[in-house]
């Protein structure tokens, strides 16, 4: 692990050494130096670009092999809908889809979903991902290629949903607000797929530096032998600390719950381990169970054995939102001298937008945030 103060050699210290147990540098440079599966896997996904199109409207935003896994019949899962209150028995075929949710338009002007092809290759390693950590016994059969599609995956997953949708059309908003003739707006009523454009757009080119975050943190199986975890719609998740989501880089977990007896959750705490599988106590039952109710977009999901333990009387007015805030420094700690200022955009755990700015008269209002909340 390292640190630095400035970009000069001299200024890098070294602060603790560990075992690298795969052998190789966890990173694909962005997604430019590929091998081995990931390098099919990116294959697979440029040969699709110009398949011809698909017929299918409802995309799944979470995968229904994914959500399998808490089925009490493979057919059906128990939801709880936040906003209703009501607990049920849902059709896999009918939770986390929307209508023509990966829709965009093409260079030639006309609208397809080849997006949902791209789709299948994900969903296809992200099932083979989600089988291996857990049915995973002895962390040393993983291969470097698992470490690489773990990560894709968890990033995928983590970019793709509706949520994330939403919380990019808040920013959005923001930034049109800033510069109204230089920003485009994702809301436009003449064309109705612009949002799925940018955002499918952002997911793909954005996926392999998502990775490479997430591969150069500990693996960690939480193994819990009563089957107590549930997931949401949200599945891949990052813990709030005091209603605040801090970064990938510096979340002391990236979690991802991938049957009721295993969850993954990537740590920052290394110990030259490819993986290192933990009874599941108490503690981490419940860090599960808030992150899912809190990193929620709408639906939680439990195993039948779970089912009676939703939440169903909670009132959950609050879900993941944009946070704005302004500072007189950089990331770096770098000075920014007045009129200046560095804005910071994470996330929050609120009612709807928060957004508290400096007074130098640089920022413009964004009211349409809040249509997204």
């Amino acid at each position: 692990m390292w640190t630095d103060s400035g970009f000069q050699a001299n200024d890098w210290k070294l602060v603790q050494q560990i075992r690298n147990p795969w052998g190789q540098v966890p990173v694909t440079a962005g997604g430019k130096s590929l091998h081995g599966r990931a390098r099919k896997y990116m294959d697979e996904l440029l040969s699709l670009q110009e398949a011809a199109d698909t017929r299918s409207r409802r995309h799944h935003y979470v995968p229904k092999a994914y959500l399998r896994q808490w089925s009490f019949d493979g057919k059906r899962v128990w939801a709880l809908d936040t906003v209703t209150g009501v607990v049920k028995p849902l059709g896999l075929t009918k939770v986390c889809v929307e209508e023509n949710f990966y829709r965009v338009v093409g260079p030639d002007g006309a609208a397809h979903n080849r997006v949902e092809l791209l789709f299948g290759v994900v969903d296809t390693e992200l099932r083979r991902v989600q089988t291996l950590f857990n049915r995973l016994e002895d962390p040393e059969e993983l291969q470097f290629d698992d470490l690489i599609a773990l990560g894709v995956t968890m990033a995928v997953q983590r970019m793709r949903t509706l949520q994330e949708r939403r919380l990019h059309q808040q920013y959005n908003a923001w930034h049109v607000a800033q510069d109204p003739g230089g920003v485009a707006s994702w809301d436009d009523p003449a064309n109705p797929h612009l949002a799925a454009g940018f955002h499918t757009k952002l997911l793909f080119s954005a996926m392999w530096d998502a990775a490479d975050v997430l591969t150069t943190r500990q693996i960690e199986v939480w193994h819990d032998p009563e089957g107590r975890f549930m997931t949401c719609d949200a599945p891949v998740f990052v813990p709030f600390r005091r209603n605040i989501s801090p970064s990938l880089l510096d979340a002391p977990y990236v979690v991802w719950p991938v049957s009721p007896y295993r969850v993954v959750a990537l740590s920052n705490n290394l110990v030259g381990e490819k993986a290192v599988i933990r009874p599941a106590t108490g503690k981490l039952v419940s860090m599960v169970r808030d992150g899912v109710e809190q990193g929620r977009e709408r639906m939680i999901f439990a195993s039948e054995k779970q089912r009676e333990r939703l939440p169903r009387t909670k009132k959950f007015r609050r879900r993941t939102q944009a946070r704005i805030r302004c500072s007189q420094r950089t990331p770096r700690g770098e000075y920014i001298k007045p009129p200046g200022c560095c804005v910071e955009l994470s996330q929050v755990f609120a009612a709807g937008p928060d957004v508290a700015l400096c007074d130098q008269g640089l920022h413009n209002p964004a009211p349409d945030m809040w249509s997204y909340k």
